[in-house]
């Protein structure tokens, strides 16, 4: 007995950020701009924004579901704003997507103050060396980074 192959059902096709999922996060951290009230509170977390997108790739309805602060809220929907998916032909049907999207507040590590100190002193030789008796003296340095 043959198997009869079926054939796949063709579902709608749902609007994608153009250059997918990396893309969509090289945008969000291009276009960033970390509230000045968060960076000096130390404040870092991730604020979620849900959202609907229509077939013509444009954002609707963003609301932040997980807040953090009123700031750092306020910026996340200002990046969920700017963007913009692929438009998608469904045959006439028209749709809109609910999606989420996690954006992330994370402050840069302080970097690490380190100072090393190098320190010389010539030693004097026992057989035939200073005969003053005094030391020549040295040097030091000291490098920070």
């Amino acid at each position: 007995m043959e198997e009869k192959k079926k054939k796949r059902k063709k579902f709608l096709e749902k609007p994608q950020y153009p250059g997918g999922a990396k893309a969509l996060r090289e945008f969000v951290n291009a276009h960033l701009q970390y509230p000045q009230d968060a960076i000096d509170q130390h404040i870092e977390g991730v604020v979620t924004v849900a959202y609907q997108v229509t077939d013509d790739g444009i954002v609707e309805n963003p609301v932040v579901t997980k807040s953090l602060c009123p700031s750092c809220d306020e910026e996340a929907l200002r990046i969920v704003n700017m963007l913009r998916y692929e438009k998608v032909r469904n045959r006439g049907i028209r749709l809109k997507m609910n999606t989420k999207l996690n954006i992330n507040f994370h402050l840069a590590p302080a970097p690490a103050q380190s100072t090393v100190t190098y320190t010389y002193t010539p030693s004097s030789k026992k057989s035939g060396g200073n005969k003053s008796g005094t030391n020549p003296g040295g040097y030091s340095y000291s490098i920070s980074w």
